[in-house]
């Protein structure tokens, strides 16, 4: 390769530089994550030299392998970020190669295609977040507000507020941000859903963590993704379908129960615990919580899904509500219980292995009496 990169550069026709560009960006990436940064300064020497004749899929393909590697040459990154949005997207969303002060310049200066690429970075300062969001572009605002890995300004949040009044999209995202204000949690309450609503209670209150929210969006998304589909009678093949589409039995189950579907909760619940469906409903129907709670252990349920299964419980069957919270706390000593009695069992199985039986001394021979 090396002699036909030197008859390239001989010949100097623009041909010649687009297939230089190519030959000399392929010999780079062979060895890309080995270079060192003096390697990966003269190549970007090179290649800056050469870029305005690269193809426009050599270019793609130059900024998606550069994307990111921590030692992108500056100089390179920033003449990949001003190409077309196809070739600078995963470079302008990702490369850790420019700094805020880089990021504030861009965010003056770029088109709208381009700062929605910013706007998915994790490490945008306040500062960046304020530039991009003066610049008014609804899409990007739309990114910034579902943004939940940035922390976005009072001053930003409150313009946020305001127009969320007008973009349903924007109030939804910006709903299951942590970072809200109470000024701007307070703001939002009359244009949310009552579910939405809940949750900005809770931010007002300091009751929900940021886990807490990223399970709500992530529900939200699955919701969003799996469609029609979720509405599936038959719940052996919907969580088949769900697993498939990378859902847990936890989410599932907390879908199914957000949508008042208790009978196919109860299903599921059987069908991952491999316990009888009529006797388990028996057993809920009546109170008897030993089976409940085994089957749930053996499904895997975490204590917060327990937790509303017990509560809608409640509901389903006009129960006083404090029967939902006797029933976690149940189901949450039985897993301590269940944990502790497997460790200890895992305790005794390797103190048995470690401990040797000595090996019986033999016994030696009684002496022969002496022939006469």
């Amino acid at each position: 390769m090396a002699s036909s990169i030197l008859k390239l550069a001989q010949i100097g026709t623009l041909e010649s530089r687009k297939h230089l560009f190519a030959e000399v960006s392929e010999l780079v990436f062979s060895d890309l994550d080995q270079r060192t940064e003096q390697e990966l300064a003269i190549f970007a020497e090179v290649i800056l030299k050469l870029y305005d004749t690269g193809s426009l899929s050599d270019r793609t393909i130059l900024a998606s392998k550069l994307a990111a590697l921590d030692n992108v040459p500056h100089d390179l990154a920033c003449r990949i970020a001003e190409d077309d949005i196809a070739v600078a997207m995963p470079v302008l969303s990702d490369c850790p190669a420019f700094t805020q002060e880089d990021l504030l310049d861009f965010a003056d200066r770029f088109s709208s295609t381009h700062l929605q690429a910013i706007a998915h970075r994790k490490d945008l300062s306040a500062e960046v977040s304020d530039a991009l969001a003066a610049r008014n572009d609804r899409t990007v605002n739309r990114i910034l507000a579902g943004n939940r890995d940035i922390r976005l300004s009072r001053e930003t949040l409150l313009v946020y507020v305001k127009l969320a009044e007008e973009d349903v999209v924007l109030r939804e995202d910006l709903a299951l941000r942590s970072d809200l204000s109470p000024a701007a949690c307070r703001a939002l309450l009359p244009l949310v859903s009552e579910e939405n609503r809940k949750h900005l209670h809770g931010l007002i209150e300091g009751s929900l963590t940021q886990e807490q929210l990223d399970q709500i969006a992530r529900l939200k998304a699955l919701r969003q993704d799996f469609g029609d589909a979720l509405a599936n009678p038959d719940v052996n093949t919907l969580w088949q379908d769900a697993d498939r589409a990378g859902m847990t039995v936890n989410e599932l189950m907390i879908l199914l129960l957000q949508d008042g579907r208790f009978e196919h909760a109860m299903e599921l619940l059987s069908a991952r615990g491999r316990t009888s469906s009529k006797v388990l409903k028996e057993a809920v129907y009546n109170g008897k919580p030993e089976l409940v709670l085994k089957t749930a252990a053996k499904t895997g349920l975490e204590t917060s899904t327990f937790a509303m299964f017990s509560k809608i419980r409640c509901n389903y069957l006009k129960l006083p509500a404090s029967h939902g919270p006797e029933w976690t706390l149940a189901y949450k000593k039985h897993l301590e219980s269940t944990a502790s009695v497997r460790q200890s069992r895992c305790g005794d199985f390797q103190a048995n292995r470690g401990a040797k039986k000595p090996k019986p001394l033999l016994q030696a021979a009684a002496p022969q009496p002496a022939a006469e």
